[in-house]
């Protein structure tokens, strides 16, 4: 009697016999089979966007406005140069390659799916590792380093055009503290939602933000802490949320921006002045943070947890934001959530209202955008 198999030996068996492909345009398909754009590629595959003359037109043309008056101004505009080459780009890689799924999509896609083309060419630029994500998240990266190039060059300016400035070292003057909201959009090429500027700019002891799913409440506070980080360097700050999420996106924002909040803590202690919890509906019990400023945010979930306490009382600054006021989502994903949801979880996920009963989370985000 013949043994059977494991799996794993099977396929090593089965993979044994695969010599690949043997004609020349197999050999290239294969090879190019990862490649959406090839953005990513290890091989020079990158579909044209600009070349060389452009560059040396926007060399020429980047020296003709900011007028170096010595090499380092040069050098500096040399990397600006480099950044804006870079973004401009992008921004092409990222047109061709989602006019490439725009077209894709429209042949396979109908009004009659209940979504729209635009809606999911998204979804399907996305699908493949993020990369909808990826160029963003790089274009927002070339934007901020174009504008710390910007402020260098102006300071250098300013600098060498100062009466024995050469022997001087360079100074940073005392400035107005920066606006939260135009530094938040300003560094992370951010439009912010009315709420999220609410989450930003308030000073009240207890404030709580009741919004929508999806409607960038964790952004916000990892924005607000990131914020108090940076301009009160001595300031104790803790993120809390159920499952580290604050936290990690505290992180994630300080790599983009290059900043190390060494103030920022997932715990609070005596010395914390500032406290932000994410998803605070999901803390059944009620915790005692009198001694700090306490800043919380969520969408509800029933009527007995730590949420509905601190929005029902008095004392509590209330940012509301129900789905419709957030720009940030669409009405194709409020069409699809009615659809999918029951009444009450619509109107607890979306609408923000509170039930005795709590429903389940939406989970719909993946689906959608």
């Amino acid at each position: 009697m013949q043994l059977k198999h494991t799996r794993a030996e099977q396929s090593r068996i089965n993979g044994a016999k695969s010599r690949g492909p043997k004609t020349p345009h197999g050999k290239q398909r294969a090879a190019a089979a990862s490649l959406q754009h090839g953005l990513y590629a290890s091989t020079p595959s990158l579909r044209p966007t600009i070349g060389e003359p452009q560059y040396q037109a926007l060399r020429e043309h980047y020296q003709s406005v900011w007028t170096p008056a010595n090499p380092y101004i040069a050098d500096k505009i040399d990397d600006l140069v480099a950044y804006r080459w870079e973004l401009n780009r992008l921004r092409e890689v990222r047109r061709q390659f989602l006019a490439h799924v725009f077209n894709e999509t429209a042949v396979t896609c109908s009004e009659k799916d209940g979504l729209s083309v635009v809606c999911e060419t998204e979804i399907r630029a996305n699908a493949a590792s993020g990369t909808l994500d990826r160029f963003d998240l790089r274009i927002r990266r070339c934007n901020l380093e174009i504008s710390r190039i910007e402020r260098d060059i102006l300071r250098l300016h300013c600098h060498f055009s100062t009466s024995g400035a050469s022997q001087n070292p360079l100074e940073t003057k005392d400035r107005e503290p920066e606006n939260p909201i135009a530094w938040a959009e300003e560094t992370f090429d951010l439009a912010l939602d009315v709420h999220q500027a609410g989450i930003l700019t308030t000073q009240a002891p207890k404030t709580a933000c009741n919004a929508a799913r999806y409607s960038g409440k964790t952004t916000a506070l990892a924005l607000r802490a990131l914020y108090e980080s940076v301009h009160n360097p001595d300031k104790q700050i803790a993120c809390l949320s159920p499952n580290g999420a604050l936290l990690n996106k505290v992180k994630e924002l300080a790599a983009i921006a290059g900043y190390q909040p060494d103030n920022v803590t997932g715990q609070p202690t005596e010395d914390t002045k500032l406290i932000l919890i994410d998803d605070a509906a999901e803390i059944t019990n009620h915790p005692d943070f009198h001694q700090a400023q306490l800043l919380i945010a969520s969408t509800p979930k029933g009527a007995d947890n730590y949420f509905h306490a601190q929005w029902q009382s008095a004392d509590t600054v209330k940012i509301f934001a129900p789905a419709r006021s957030c720009d940030t989502i669409g009405e194709d994903l409020l069409r699809h959530a009615e659809v999918l949801l029951s009444k009450e979880a619509f109107q607890q996920e979306f609408l923000c209202e509170f039930h005795e009963k709590p429903q389940p989370r939406c989970r719909l985000l993946p689906l959608t955008q």
